[in-house]
């Protein structure tokens, strides 16, 4: 048995020293050392058993949403878009059972909803601490595979006017379609170039850019780039920058500051004490409100991003853009969202210092011109 053992993890540990793993297979690596040693040692690890069976379905309502953040029919709505993905159809190691896909998203919402350890939550769902790297993994690769496209884009012309008519009716401004800004996602300090990840508030972070419409709900994210990047530079490296025009068709997206002025994005005026009465109009008009409760109940649902304790960028990415997508799965089957909802984020924008280049002059008349219309109403 000593000699099984320690063949165990000599095959584990050299798993860990290849040069060509990632952080998440070195994470996992680790985990099987600890799993083999719990599992060969004279007294084993107890472990809760049929978590799922005796005691999550036991759970009222008022505690299932608490515990996994959203509420049961939302939970059988993901479960059944991810039933029959087929990287989730997996065999059973040696004698054990595979782990079924329902247990794999319990796993996987229990540790986006809270700060529960992956020791912590292996005991709870009695598995190993390897099989909930996996199980984490497994579930948000299939949500980022199969959901992604399906939850997170630009609405249809239909949809798109009922947006256009929300934004008006709230603010007065018109032809708006989303409302665009920045949030920092808190992370472990990255193994190489850590120091370009500490943002101005002076902790690690990745940028998470989105825009969402009148609901809250996500039109396009974008994420990967260090904390200590300029909004402006994170924009114009986005998707959105290339196609902003094109989608827009006419409308534009509002945003602060921090962003360069385009005919298809306005940001209001920078107040340098000479504005004109009309151009004190457009900054009223261009809080970016929506998107900073949309980031408050992001990270207010899924706690986890309050802190990413992950060394994998990659997979640090990962995480943020499934609770996105999940988010907007919530937000569609009408979640609650009174008790998630964090507080806005109060943040004085970094003013974009790009020069005049190319359509920002269009973008200037444009302003101009809907700051004339406000006026006049």
């Amino acid at each position: 048995m000593a000699t099984l053992k320690w063949t165990c993890v000599q095959l584990a540990q050299e798993l860990l020293n290849d040069d060509e793993n990632d952080d998440d297979d070195n994470a996992i690596a680790t985990a099987m050392i600890v799993d083999i040693m719990q599992t060969y040692s004279r007294e084993p690890k107890k472990r809760i058993k049929s978590c799922c069976e005796d005691v999550v379905s036991k759970y009222s309502d008022f505690d299932f949403k608490r515990i996994f953040r959203l509420s049961r029919p939302t939970f059988d709505t993901i479960k059944g878009f991810l039933q029959d993905c087929h990287e989730l159809v997996v065999e059973g190691q040696g004698s054990r059972e595979p782990i079924s896909v329902e247990k794999q998203l319990y796993v996987t919402l229990w540790y986006l909803g809270g700060s529960d350890s992956i020791i912590r939550i292996a005991d709870r769902f009695g598995i190993a601490e390897s099989s909930v790297v996996v199980c984490r993994n497994r579930i948000i690769d299939t949500i980022l595979n199969n959901l992604k496209s399906k939850f997170i884009n630009w609405q249809h012309a239909e949809i798109l006017e009922q947006t256009i008519d929300k934004f008006h009716q709230r603010n007065g401004f018109p032809g708006v379609i989303g409302a665009l800004d920045g949030t920092h996602i808190s992370i472990k300090a990255p193994t190489e170039n850590p120091q370009s990840y500490i943002n101005r508030k002076g902790y690690y972070s990745l940028q998470l850019q989105a825009v969402c419409d009148s609901d809250m709900k996500f039109l396009n994210c974008f994420c990967g780039y260090a904390g200590s990047c300029h909004d402006a530079r994170v924009l114009r490296n986005s998707d959105l920058w290339n196609y902003g025009l094109e989608v827009c068709n006419g409308n534009h997206i509002i945003a602060d500051g921090a962003y360069p002025l385009r005919r298809w994005l306005m940001t209001p005026f920078r107040d340098n004490g000479h504005l004109l009465q009309e151009q004190k109009h457009l900054p009223a008009f261009c809080q970016w409100v929506v998107i900073e409760r949309a980031f408050g109940l992001l990270k207010g649902r899924f706690r986890r991003l309050h802190h990413l304790d992950v060394l994998s960028i990659q997979t640090a990415v990962k995480i943020i853009m499934c609770t996105c997508i999940l988010h907007n799965i919530c937000l569609i089957q009408n979640e609650d969202i009174d008790d998630y909802m964090e507080p806005p984020e109060v943040d004085q924008p970094q003013i974009s210092q790009l020069s005049v280049q190319e359509n920002e002059t269009e973008g200037i008349i444009k302003r101009n011109i809907l700051c004339r219309r406000l006026r006049g109403h």
